[in-house]
Formats: C-alpha cells, structure tokens, sequence
C-alpha cells in the first residue's frame, strides 16, 4: 500500500497526442533505478496533450517522498513534481 503519491508534470509540446513518449520512459527508468517505484498515467486513455504528460507515482513506506519528488524536479523533462497533500476526513 502507498504512503504518499508523487504527482509529475511531464514537459510536453502542446502540438502532439503522443508527445512525451520519450520522456514518460526515461523518468520511469530514473524512477524504477534509482527508488524501486513506477508512474502510471494519472489519467490513463486519454488523448488529450495536456493530459498526456501528467503521471502519479505510489510511494510505499520506506521511501523518501520527498526525495522521489525533488529527483523529478531536477529532470529536464518535468515540469513539475510535488508530494500530493492528503486527503481530510469527511
């Protein structure tokens, strides 16, 4: 089970459904190599460039988070890379 989620913003062009591609590849492998954790698309199916490039990654107890989000930040390919606050109680 997740502890914390890390969302990303990939830097896309905004001209191409399947820009990204490279990009969504090369951090899943800095993600997978350097804390043992994947990205999936955040919203998975779409076809839409401003959607292509956002990802979410499950942090499992024992991982840094914030580690996880400040690696991101300082890839060329990401926008931008925060730990998702949690959810409050209804």
């Amino acid at each position: 089970m997740a502890e914390a989620e890390v969302i990303i913003q990939l830097r896309t062009p905004p001209h191409s459904a399947t820009a990204g591609t490279a990009d969504v590849v090369d951090v899943r492998n800095l993600l997978e190599r350097r804390f043992g954790v994947t990205a999936e698309p955040l919203h998975p199916g779409v076809g839409d460039p401003a959607l292509i490039g956002w990802q979410r990654v499950a942090v499992p107890a024992g991982v840094d988070a914030e580690a996880v989000a400040a690696a991101l930040r300082g890839h060329p390919a990401v926008e931008a890379a925060y730990v998702k606050p949690p959810a409050d109680l209804p």
